[in-house]
C-alpha cells in the first residue's frame, strides 16, 4: 500500500473537540482497500488522549484525506469542492438539525443518529485561505470501534437492511428541508451555499467521459442482443445524466433537499442488535451531496444496492415506507404536511426516477468490480478497473436485472 501519508498538527484539528482532553500520541494504517474509495484517502487512527485528570484513554478516530497520490482523482474528484462539501455537513448542517429537532421537543435520546460524530476538520495548514489543498483533513469517529459494520458490495440488502435505510434516508431528506421552510435564512445562509449543483465530468476530459459511457453500452449491448429499443433508451438515458449532472441550478421545490448522490453499499455502515437484526445505520462519504430532489437517492439505491428479488417484490411497497417516513420526520419537527400528499411524491418519482437508471447501470461495474483486477496501491486505481470489469458474468446479470425491474416499474420511460 505504500507509505501512509504522514498528517502535520492532528492536535489542532481534534482538541477543541475532545472537551478539554489533548491528544498525546496516534498512529495510523490504511483503512480501505483500493476500489472500495475513490474520492479519497481514508486513514484509521488509535489516538491516546488524556482527560483533565490525566487518566489515558484510547480514541479511535478516521482521518479522510483527499486522493493525495492519485492526480487523476485530484482532478475528477475536484476535492476543492468535495472536501469542502462534506466538511459542512458536519460543521454548520448537523448542529442546524439538532438545534432544529431540539427546539421543536426532540428528546436528545431521539435525534436523528445517522450522521458520524464529527472531530474536526482543516483546508490547509494555513489559515489565511480559503482554497483547500494537501493538508487538508477531515476527522470524524471510527464507527467500526462503535460496532458499526460495514456493507459487503458484493452481497446487496435484503428486506430487513432496506427497510432500515429507507428509515434513516427519509429522515436524513426531511429534516434539511424542514430546516428550509422553518428557518429559511438560516438554509440560504448557512447550508445551501455548501450544497451547489457538482457535476463530476466538468473536470473529466471528453474522452474519458466517452469511454466511460461506451463501457456502460457495450455491456447493455452484450445483455440486450436483439433488443435494440433497450439500447437505444440506455444511450437516451446517458445523455439525459449528462445533462442532469450539468445543471446549475435546482429550485426549491417540496421535495428538494440536500441529498448524497451516491448512496450505495459502500456508503452506509449498520449496527446490529443481540439478536442479530439491522437497528442502526450510519451514512458516510457525502462527498458530492448537493441540493437535489430527494428521489435520486432513493431510486439509486433501490437499483444499485437492493436484492433484485426483494426489489421485484417491495417495489411500491419500499415507496410508501419511505414516504411515510419522511413525512413522520417532518412531524416531529412540527412541519405542516397538508401539500405533502402521496400522489404527489408518486409524480416526483415519475419525474426524476430514469435519471438514475445509467448512474446506477454504471455503478454497477464499481459495486461488482472483481478483487483481483484492483491493483495493491491507492495511486495505481484508475478507471481501467471499470474497462478489466466489462462483460463480467455477475455484472451483466445484474444489469439485466436493472433494465428489466426500470422496465417493469415505469423507471425506464
Amino acid at each position: 500500500m505504500g507509505e501512509v501519508p504522514e498528517i502535520t498538527d492532528l492536535h489542532k484539528v481534534i482538541e477543541p473537540h475532545l472537551k478539554g482532553a489533548t491528544l498525546e500520541t496516534y498512529e495510523s494504517r490504511y483503512l480501505t482497500k483500493p476500489g472500495d474509495n475513490y474520492g479519497s484517502i481514508m486513514l484509521a487512527i488509535n489516538a491516546k488522549v488524556k482527560q483533565s485528570n490525566d487518566i489515558i484513554e484510547d480514541l479511535p478516530l478516521i482521518a479522510k484525506l483527499p486522493p493525495l497520490t492519485n492526480d487523476l482523482y485530484w482532478q475528477i474528484f475536484q476535492p476543492e469542492r468535495t472536501c469542502i462539501t462534506e466538511n459542512a455537513v458536519y460543521k454548520y448542517l448537523v448542529p442546524e438539525l439538532e438545534k432544529l429537532q431540539l427546539e421543536s421537543g426532540v428528546l436528545p435520546i431521539h435525534l436523528f443518529d445517522g450522521f458520524p460524530r464529527y472531530f474536526g476538520s482543516r483546508i490547509s495548514l494555513s489559515t489565511e485561505t480559503n482554497k483547500l489543498d494537501r493538508d487538508a483533513v477531515l476527522v470524524q469517529e471510527n464507527l467500526t470501534a462503535r460496532g458499526y459494520k460495514p456493507g459487503n458490495r458484493h452481497k446487496p440488502y435484503d428486506l430487513q437492511h432496506t427497510v432500515l435505510i429507507l428509515h434513516y434516508m427519509a429522515q436524513f431528506h426531511a429534516l434539511p428541508l424542514a430546516l428550509r421552510l422553518k428557518k429559511p435564512k438560516v438554509f440560504e445562509q448557512n447550508v445551501l451555499p455548501y450544497f451547489k449543483k457538482f457535476n463530476m465530468g466538468d473536470n473529466m476530459g471528453p474522452d474519458t467521459k466517452d469511454v466511460l459511457n461506451e463501457e456502460t453500452l457495450n455491456d447493455v449491448k452484450d445483455v440486450c442482443k436483439d433488443d435494440d429499443g433497450v439500447y437505444q433508451r440506455v444511450k437516451e438515458l446517458l445523455d439525459i445524466f449528462d445533462a442532469f449532472q450539468a445543471t446549475k441550478h435546482v429550485e426549491n421545490g417540496p421535495w428538494t433537499s440536500v441529498v448524497h448522490m451516491d448512496l450505495w453499499i459502500n456508503n452506509m455502515m449498520v449496527k446490529y442488535d443481540d439478536v442479530g437484526l439491522p437497528a442502526k445505520l450510519k451514512i458516510v462519504d457525502f462527498q458530492i451531496a448537493q441540493y437535489e430532489s430527494v428521489v435520486h437517492d432513493l431510486i439509486f439505491l433501490l437499483l444499485s444496492s437492493v436484492d433484485t428479488l426483494v426489489l421485484e417484490e417491495n417495489y411500491y411497497n419500499f415507496l410508501r415506507i419511505y414516504y411515510e417516513a419522511f413525512i413522520q420526520s417532518l412531524h416531529t419537527v412540527k412541519v405542516d404536511t397538508k401539500s405533502y400528499s402521496y400522489e404527489a411524491f408518486l409524480k416526483e418519482v415519475q419525474r426524476v426516477a430514469h435519471i438514475q437508471v445509467p448512474h446506477a447501470l454504471f455503478m454497477t461495474k464499481v459495486l461488482l468490480a472483481d478483487n483481483n483486477t484492483l491493483p495493491s496501491d491507492y495511486k495505481d486505481v484508475d478507471l481501467t478497473v471499470l474497462t478489466k470489469n466489462r462483460g463480467g458474468e455477475k455484472i451483466l446479470l445484474k444489469i439485466g436485472e436493472i433494465l428489466r425491474l426500470a422496465k417493469a416499474f415505469n423507471i425506464f420511460d
